[in-house]
């Protein structure tokens, strides 16, 4: 017969070699752990390396780009606007040096600057939708847009017809009391900002706008571009871009497949400025494009005009 205390050893032995087993087969698996985390960091480690040394090859030529963009652009936008008439409307969300470069652009491409008009934000807040529709219902601008229309396309006839010339004989849509009006009373209600005695009718029009809040303003402001577009001569959007960034009113355009409104990705820069004067010079001919670095862009910046537009 087993004696109780060769039953007690029996057990004990059995524990030990049980605890033993955990332990080495804990051992075994925390060593296999540690080998596939130290394997995965080391491969983490490498496709960084890879991405930055990507990213510093495309900021290496981004900067190139610029720098020759930079060279080039005083000879090849001298005169190329001709003394033309350019409204610079600053969207919510653009970057101030932007616009400078907008102004500058102009001017460096024999362009005249026709007066700065700054969209606040309660031009595309949603909640200020009925507002601005009945606002615009009641303006001396002539035909006024359905009543149907998204609010992009209000505001756009609206300022349009205030800020810019007719497409066709290039005069102004309307009598200057009439166009006073407008410009005082979007201005008196929040919609737009702008230094009185600094308008006249442009006959182009370049839009500065950033990163929007959402999808919903981009969208407007993308409405409002394609409809001041059908009031003058032609539009030019213009932002600083990102690769994969959305949500702005480039982006939509591109993404729509817009062939009115002309793009450029690359505002502020040396190469987006080069860029946005060639594009103001060309929608002069009714044509148009996209330009910039982005993948969603037709080219870096527009053919070189033989001539100055006339």
């Amino acid at each position: 017969m087993i004696s109780l205390r060769r039953h007690v050893l029996t057990l004990v032995a059995v524990f030990l070699a049980l605890a033993m087993g955990v332990v080495l087969g804990s051992t075994s698996v925390a060593t296999s752990i540690r080998d596939a985390v130290v394997d995965r960091e080391e491969t983490t480690t490498a496709r960084l390396e890879t991405v930055e040394d990507d990213l510093a090859a495309e900021r290496s030529v981004s900067g190139r780009l610029d720098a020759m963009a930079g060279t080039l652009a005083p000879s090849v936008l001298d005169g190329v606007l001709d003394g033309r008439p350019v409204l610079v409307v600053v969207a919510p969300g653009a970057a101030e040096e932007d616009v400078d470069a907008a102004v500058e652009t102009i001017s460096a491409a024999g362009g005249v600057d026709a007066g700065r008009v700054t969209l606040t934000d309660k031009a595309v807040d949603p909640a200020a939708d009925a507002e601005i529709q009945a606002l615009v219902a009641n303006l001396p601008i002539g035909t006024a847009p359905a009543t149907d229309a998204d609010l992009g396309t209000q505001l756009g006839t609206a300022l349009g017809r205030a800020g810019l010339l007719r497409t066709e004989d290039a005069r102004p849509h309307l009598r200057d009391v009439d166009r006073a009006t407008v410009l005082t009373t979007l201005s008196d209600a929040g919609v737009i900002g702008f230094e009185p005695g600094t308008l006249r009718p442009g006959q182009l029009a370049l839009i500065v706008t950033g990163p929007a809040r959402d999808e919903a303003t981009a969208v407007r402001l993308a409405s409002f571009a394609r409809t001041l577009d059908s009031e003058g001569a032609g539009v030019v959007v213009a932002a600083q871009l990102a690769q994969g960034e959305r949500d702005n009113a480039v982006t939509v355009l591109r993404s729509a497949g817009e062939e009115g409104v002309s793009t450029v990705d690359t505002a502020g820069s040396d190469a987006g400025r080069l860029a946005t004067g060639l594009a103001l010079a060309e929608q002069l001919a009714r044509k148009q494009g996209h330009y910039g670095l982005r993948t969603d862009a037709t080219a870096a910046v527009p053919s070189v005009p033989t001539a100055p537009a006339q």
